[in-house]
């Protein structure tokens, strides 16, 4: 008997396995080329979770992760006018501290999309919801999106920094209040 007589079926599983890879890399190359996959080049996740036209009352917040605290900047409320066209109206009483920490207030079953930015070193916001844990990665100088619906139930629920930024890491915490 050969010793080579095996090597026809390494050759087939070579090619097929060589043929797999070359998809799935052609698949990756096109995600990241029209802007659908998550990459550090078009930013981290490109706002893939959220609804192409925004639902009425959405309330935007930008908020920013610094070491060692989350500072909202500012919220605002999308309205769609009768005609159809969407307003980006400002709003003053969602955001509020207590003891130093953020409060953000919203009514149940809100839609809410933060905008998340880090300028300095590399965050998570953490956001435990009713419906299980939401997390999102925050690397700095990119905008991350997250886009959730306020629970149904009025309570306070508790979001903080799930990735560690330094020393005042357990401090970095705030309150999402549905009232």
């Amino acid at each position: 008997m050969s010793s080579h007589q095996g090597h026809d079926w390494e050759k087939i599983w070579f090619v097929v396995m060589l043929i797999i890879v070359a998809f799935f890399v052609g698949w990756s190359y096109t995600t990241i080329m029209s802007g659908s996959a998550a990459t550090y080049r078009t930013g981290l996740p490109l706002a893939s979770g959220l609804p192409t036209k925004l639902p009425n009352g959405t309330v935007i917040i930008y908020m920013l992760a610094v070491q060692w605290s989350w500072i909202p900047q500012n919220a605002t409320e999308i309205i769609y006018t009768p005609n159809g066209t969407m307003e980006n109206i400002s709003v003053n009483n969602i955001i509020t501290y207590v003891n130093g920490f953020p409060y953000i207030k919203v009514y149940p079953n809100q839609p809410v999309e933060m905008v998340l930015y880090s300028n300095n070193v590399v965050h998570a916001f953490y956001l435990r919801l009713p419906h299980g844990p939401q997390n999102w990665n925050i690397v700095p100088g990119i905008n991350s999106y997250a886009f959730f619906y306020a629970p149904p139930s009025p309570g306070n629920y508790t979001f903080h920094c799930a990735e560690y930024c330094g020393i005042g890491h357990s401090y970095m915490y705030g309150y999402l209040w549905v009232m």
